[in-house]
C-alpha cells in the first residue's frame, strides 16, 4: 500500500476550484488508511482518553496552587519543577530510547502516572495537601514525563507510516484540541461549584482513571510491532554504521532545536501561566470560552498544516511567520483584557503554536532514521517541554513585579527582536549553506 495520501504532480488552472475536493479526498483517504492501519486508530484514542484526563489536572493544579498559596510564582515554580528533567534527561540519557523499546518505556510511564495522579487526589481529598508536597509530586512527575514525551513522539515516528505523518499530527491536533475545549469548562465548572477540595481530588482521580485506560491501548500498539525498524548492523557493517550515524547527526542542524527553544521559552511556553492566572483572576465562567476560541484557532491550523513541509528551510520560515502572529496577540491582551479580546488573541496564540508544531514535528519525524527517532525527539522534547522551567519562571517572575498588561508588553517586545534576529540568521544560512533549502532528512538504511 502507497503511504502517499494525495498524488501531486502540479497544481491545474482550476486547482482553486478544486482544493476543497482535495482536502474531502485526503480526509477520505486517511480514514480509509487509519481502518487498514489498527495502530493509528488505536494510537488516536489512546490520545483522546489520556487528554480527557489530562484537561481535568490541567485546570485542578493551578486551582490547588492558587488557593494554597495565592502566589503566581509559586504556579511558574510548580511547572518549572515539572518540566526541568527534561534537560537532564537530554544530557544524561539521550541516547536511551534508541536502544530502549519506546513503546513499552511509555506504558511504564504512564503506569506511573496513574500512581502520581491518584496520590493527588486522596492527599487532596483529605486535605492532606501542601505546596512542598506538590513540588515534591511535581519533580517525580517531570522525571516521568521527560521519558515519556520524547517516547511518544518516538513511537508515533515507528509505529505509523511515515506518508499518515503529518495528517495523523493534523488529525491528533483537533482530537485533543476538541477534548481541550469541551473538558476543562466541565472541570472548571466542577472546581467552581465545589467551594473546598472535594472537586479538586475529583479531578486528579479522573485523570488517574484515564491513563489507567489507555493502558491497554498501549500494549495492543505494542504487539502489533513498529512498521519502521532501526537497522543494526553487524562488525563488518561498523563502518558504514557509524557513516550513517554521522551523516545523520548533521542532517538535523541544531540550531533548529534553538529556534524550537525560543518559541518555548518566549512565544508559547507563557501561556500555560498566563492563561490559569488570567481564569482565577476573573472567577468568570465565561472565560473559559478560552478553550473554544483555541479549538477554533487549532483547527483551522490544522487544516493547513496537514501537509508536511518540504525542507527545513521553509519549516523555519514557518516558524518566524508564528512568531509574528504570536506578538500579535500578545499585544491584544496587553492592549484590552475584556473577554473579546482575550477570545481572539488565545485563538491565534492556539493557532500558531499547533501550526508551527505540526509543521516541524511532521518534518522531524519524516527526515530523522529510525536508528535515531529516540536521540532526535529527546531533542524535541527539551527544546520544547524541557525549556518549560524558563518560560514559566520568567513568566511568573513578571507577573508578580509587573501587570499582566505590563507583561505581555514585554513578551511582545522580545518576541519581535527575536524575530528580527531569526531572519538575520536564516538569510545568513541561506547564503552560506544552500543545501538548507532543500535538507529532509537522512536517507539511511531504516529510515
Amino acid at each position: 500500500m502507497s503511504e502517499r495520501l494525495i498524488a501531486t504532480p502540479g497544481p491545474p488552472p482550476d486547482s482553486a476550484s478544486r482544493r476543497p475536493r482535495s482536502r474531502f479526498a485526503a480526509v477520505a483517504q486517511l480514514w480509509h488508511i487509519g481502518r487498514r492501519e489498527p495502530r493509528f486508530g488505536w494510537l488516536l484514542l489512546d490520545n483522546l482518553i489520556t487528554t480527557f484526563g489530562a484537561s481535568f489536572t490541567l485546570i485542578a493544579l493551578p486551582f490547588l496552587v492558587m488557593r494554597l498559596t495565592g502566589s503566581a510564582f509559586d504556579l511558574g515554580l510548580t511547572a518549572a519543577i515539572e518540566a526541568l528533567p527534561s534537560v537532564l534527561f537530554l544530557f544524561f540519557f539521550g541516547g536511551f530510547l534508541d536502544r530502549a523499546n519506546p513503546i513499552r518505556v511509555l506504558w511504564i510511564c504512564r503506569a506511573l502516572y496513574v500512581a502520581i495522579n491518584a496520590s493527588m487526589g486522596l492527599l487532596t481529598w483529605f486535605g492532606l495537601m501542601t505546596i512542598e508536597i506538590i513540588y515534591a509530586l511535581a519533580l517525580f512527575g517531570g522525571l516521568v514525563w521527560a521519558v515519556a514525551y520524547p517516547a511518544g513522539r518516538a513511537s508515533f515516528g515507528l509505529y505509523i507510516r511515515k506518508g499518515l505523518l503529518p495528517a495523523g499530527n493534523a488529525l491528533f491536533a483537533v482530537a485533543s484540541s476538541l477534548a481541550m475545549m469541551l473538558l476543562p469548562m466541565l472541570a472548571g465548572s466542577l472546581i467552581l461549584a465545589s467551594s473546598d477540595s472535594h472537586g479538586l481530588a475529583i479531578a486528579f482521580g479522573i485523570d488517574a482513571l484515564s491513563v489507567a485506560a489507555s493502558l491497554w491501548l498501549l500494549a495492543a500498539v505494542r504487539r502489533r510491532g513498529p512498521v519502521r525498524r532501526p537497522t543494526h548492523a553487524g562488525a563488518a557493517d561498523t563502518a558504514l554504521a557509524n557513516a550513517t550515524e554521522a551523516a545523520s547527526a548533521q542532517a538535523i542542524p541544531r540550531s533548529y532545536y534553538l529556534y524550537l527553544l525560543v518559541s518555548t521559552v518566549l512565544v508559547f511556553g507563557p501561556v500555560q501561566i498566563l492563561l490559569p492566572v488570567l481564569l482565577v483572576e476573573h472567577g468568570d465562567t465565561r472565560y473559559f470560552l478560552v478553550y473554544v476560541a483555541q479549538f477554533a484557532g487549532i483547527s483551522a491550523a490544522a487544516a493547513f498544516a496537514g501537509r508536511a513541509s518540504t525542507g527545513l528551510a521553509r519549516v523555519i520560515v514557518t516558524l518566524l511567520a508564528c512568531w509574528a502572529v504570536a506578538a500579535l496577540a500578545y499585544g491584544l491582551l496587553a492592549w484590552n483584557a475584556s473577554l473579546a479580546t482575550v477570545l481572539a488573541a488565545f485563538c491565534l496564540l492556539a493557532g500558531a503554536s499547533n501550526f508551527y508544531g505540526i509543521q516541524s514535528l511532521s518534518w522531524l519525524q519524516r527526515s530523522v532514521a529510525a536508528q535515531r527517532m529516540g536521540r532526535e525527539m529527546t531533542w524535541f522534547s527539551a527544546a520544547t517541554m524541557g525549556a518549560m522551567p524558563l518560560a514559566t519562571l520568567l513568566t511568573g517572575l513578571l507577573l508578580e513585579r509587573l501587570r499582566f498588561a505590563a507583561t505581555t508588553q514585554w513578551l511582545m517586545a522580545l518576541i519581535a527582536l527575536c524575530l528580527l534576529a531569526g531572519i538575520v540568521h536564516l538569510r545568513l544560512r541561506l547564503a552560506r549553506a544552500p543545501v538548507l533549502q532543500t535538507l529532509r532528512g537522512p536517507t539511511a538504511p531504516g529510515a
